[in-house]
């Protein structure tokens, strides 16, 4: 009866032992999250003078009457008032080109909660089979950078341009749903 007893406390006692450890993973991963929104609000207002400066700003009605703002540079760079996420990662990658190593692998370290909350919070008015699957194709190459940032220097940077690359497909995906809009 007394090993019954001795064996009830210590599975108790483990399960609590568990079940808290469990809750403070959740909780930590509560703090990163929590984290992550906040350096990407910090980095938006960081930015925020630089986006402005240059930058028109752009209104459209869409055809249930909703009227969306987004801005546009002279070289066509996008930045949207609802898609935070997406002006901070065009920002970010477009400043990484001109960077030194040591920079760009702070600066794409950075970019983690960005790029992997790019596709949850799209505008409605955004939201296409194929921006989806461009931005897919960006969180899987910025994993191979991620993934891969040990490597050799040159296949760093090859890897860094070829996120660049699938980058800029989303870009362009944008662009060419910006301009249906903008015919209808």
């Amino acid at each position: 009866m007394k090993t019954i007893k001795k064996l009830t406390t210590v599975l108790a006692i483990t399960g609590l032992l568990f079940t808290s450890c469990n809750q403070t993973k959740k909780e930590k991963v509560k703090d990163k999250m929590e984290e992550t929104m906040e350096n990407a609000k910090d980095k938006m207002d960081e930015i925020g003078d630089d986006i402005s400066e240059g930058f028109q700003e752009m209104k459209m009605k869409l055809e249930d009457g909703t009227e969306v703002n987004y801005k546009v540079d002279s070289n066509g760079t996008l930045a949207f008032d609802d898609w935070n996420g997406f002006t901070i990662a065009n920002k970010e990658l477009k400043d990484i080109e001109n960077l030194d190593t040591d920079e760009v692998d702070k600066r794409i370290e950075n970019l983690k909660g960005t790029i992997a909350e790019l596709g949850n919070n799209i505008p409605k008015w955004l939201q296409t089979d194929e921006v989806k699957e461009d931005i897919k194709n960006v969180q899987k190459e910025y994993k191979n950078v991620i993934d891969n940032k040990n490597d050799a220097a040159d296949k760093v940077k090859q890897n860094i341009e070829d996120l660049n690359e699938k980058f800029d497909d989303l870009r362009e995906e944008l662009n060419e749903i910006i301009a249906k809009y903008k015919k209808s």
